[in-house]
């Protein structure tokens, strides 16, 4: 059977906070609704985010070391671990010995962003790709005096351009 409907204590609102404190044998309970709950200076659960109490646990506790901090910001590593957040650039460099294996481990073994190409612009940037390969080689055919072959290479280099590829030079 479900525990009976409780109202607060001080007005007719639903109670969300129930206190039951036994003091010698002597049971005292308190019902509070979330005003008055707020005005008896209790926090209610889900006010504040997760990582905000964290961060104020972590500073709760007196004579904790704060560990290493940025020398460019002076943002603490303890910070980093309980939000996952750095203060500045330079907090990468300062704290790489520690925060190295974490992203590569995040990123399947990389450790330096390569980018991404959306699926829409993939082919422009393969054909781009491939005129700029066609225009070294033209080069290279040009400076060896293979004129036939850099004539067919030049023809090529105009199809994919009339096709949509960009410009690109060498």
């Amino acid at each position: 059977m479900a525990a009976p409907f409780r109202t607060c204590d001080h007005c007719s609102k639903p109670a969300v906070v129930h206190n039951t404190v036994i003091v010698n044998g002597t049971m005292n309970e308190l019902h509070l609704c979330e005003e008055h709950a707020a005005q008896a200076g209790i926090q209610m659960p889900g006010a504040a985010p997760i990582k905000e109490l964290l961060g104020q646990l972590a500073q709760a506790v007196p004579g904790r070391p704060r560990g290493p901090a940025c020398p460019e910001c002076g943002h603490p590593f303890a910070d980093f671990k309980t939000s996952g957040l750095l203060g500045c650039a330079a907090c990468y460099d300062a704290f790489a010995a520690t925060i190295g294996p974490v992203v590569e481990r995040a990123h399947g073994g990389a450790t330096q962003h390569v980018g991404r190409i959306p699926p829409s612009g993939a082919a422009t940037a393969e054909r781009t790709a491939a005129v700029q390969r066609l225009l070294k080689e033209l080069e290279a055919c040009v400076a060896a005096e293979q004129y036939e072959r850099a004539a067919r290479l030049r023809d090529r280099i105009r199809e994919m351009r009339a096709e949509g590829a960009p410009e690109a030079t060498p």
